[in-house]
């Protein structure tokens, strides 16, 4: 780890699992009287999900600075607040509205994560109506949240202060138990930067759960964008996943994805490239350790995805518009849930990742590794603590991206109604 930040990261770390001692029965009482009145009083269900963070980005670049001027180095606090309210169903119909406020806690503008500066202010960020069939699904109309598979192609990037969503139709059928078929449109998608991106995207995603050891996806998508054209690709994939118990104790799971993808629209980029992912895992009374590969064949992009969820905490290869010569993530992990004396525990999980080129680049240079680290503690069902460390040190970098070492670590808390 970065020495810089080892000792606050301790410190955080021994906050969460010292404080772990204390009961938090009678705050989890108090509000579960508190929001029973209100659910009584009014029908429908309100919604509350707030969020503080803090936050420090460091790049180690020669100069202090980044291309645009501002500090390299940044630490900073803010506070999200999601606050919704859903109508009772009247015969499958039911609709939602959501608004939400960013807000940063003192400091400058620029003190704060790129990803998360989508400004002050408060924004819609849901509206939509759905109707539920009870056994062949439900269509859904507005902005909402959506997402696909494990976020790779189409995501929220739940993780930022200020989540994606999209203005569309979209919908799941369920003709037959263990098939699932899952048609959508956009038309825009307001993403984590606060701005709003006009696409024209649709695709279909079909699964079928064969038993607990195999589920099989295909999935075929295409997003062109007039505002932001380099977007523009056509997906064709098949994914596999499922879990099987070797032991009464030991448990394995995989998941394996294949995709094909070449421009679409007017993207001046004219690629025809492949994606490749596998992760194998086994779990053990607490214990889990696995590891895997993703591969990216040049210009291969996900610009809909949620890409903090991949290549490492530190965010320094989001593939958004793909890399020159691709990418090829190799990483290993071990999660343990540490058991506390009140009965409840702390998971944590340290992940190694190691980069290169997928092919080509330059002699002798590769992208560089990262270790990252994140632990939890839930207080009760409102409250929980999340703490997440990445530390990404280079050796010449990818495609334009990770040239330098890059840190960052976050501590946070989430209340969730």
């Amino acid at each position: 780890m970065n020495n810089k930040h080892t000792s606050s990261f301790l410190a955080c770390l021994a906050i969460a699992g010292g404080t772990s001692t204390l009961t938090a029965d009678p705050v989890e009482s108090f509000l579960d009287e508190q929001f029973g009145k209100l659910e009584e009083a009014v029908p429908g269900k309100f919604t509350l999900n707030a969020r503080t963070r803090y936050e420090i980005f460091d790049l180690d670049t020669a100069s202090g600075t980044l291309p645009d001027g501002s500090d390299a180095d940044r630490d900073g606090s803010s506070f999200r607040i999601r606050y919704g309210y859903k109508t009772p169903d009247f015969n499958g119909l039911t609709a939602f509205i959501e608004g939400e406020t960013l807000t940063r806690i003192g400091g400058d503008p620029d003190d704060i994560h790129p990803l998360d500066n989508a400004g002050d202010g408060t924004d819609l960020n849901q509206l939509w109506v759905q109707y539920k069939h009870s056994e062949y699904g439900h269509a859904k109309f507005g902005r909402q949240i959506f997402t696909l598979d494990d976020h790779r192609f189409i995501g929220h990037v739940g993780w930022r202060q200020n989540i994606q969503t999209f203005d569309a139709a979209t919908g799941t059928i369920t003709p037959i138990k263990g098939l699932a078929v899952t048609p959508f449109y956009f038309d825009q998608v307001n993403r984590v930067f606060g701005d709003e991106i006009d696409v024209d995207a649709q695709g279909i995603n079909a699964s079928y759960k064969f038993a607990d050891w195999l589920t099989l996806t295909g999935f075929v998508y295409n997003i062109e964008s007039d505002d932001l054209a380099r977007w523009g690709n056509d997906t064709v994939g098949v994914r596999a996943t499922g879990s099987y118990p070797v032991t009464e104790d030991v448990t394995l799971k995989y998941a394996f994805s294949y995709a094909t993808q070449e421009n679409a629209g007017d993207n001046p980029d004219d690629y025809d490239a492949d994606y490749y992912a596998g992760d194998v895992s086994a779990a053990f009374k607490g214990l889990t350790v696995g590891g895997g590969f993703e591969i990216l064949e040049s210009g291969f992009r996900t610009p809909l995805a949620t890409v903090h969820k991949f290549n490492g905490f530190a965010d320094v290869y989001l593939p958004v518009t793909g890399f020159t010569n691709g990418l090829e993530d190799l990483y290993v992990y071990a999660g343990y849930a540490i058991p506390l004396w009140n009965e409840k525990k702390i998971p944590v999980k340290i992940i190694y990742h190691t980069f290169d080129t997928e092919s080509g680049g330059a002699s002798g240079q590769d992208g560089g590794d990262e270790i990252d680290f994140v632990a939890s503690y839930k207080w009760n069902k409102y409250f929980t603590t999340i703490m997440k460390y990445g530390d990404y040190s280079e050796d010449g970098g990818i495609g334009g991206a990770g040239a330098v070492d890059k840190t960052m670590f976050t501590f946070e808390m989430n209340f969730v109604y």
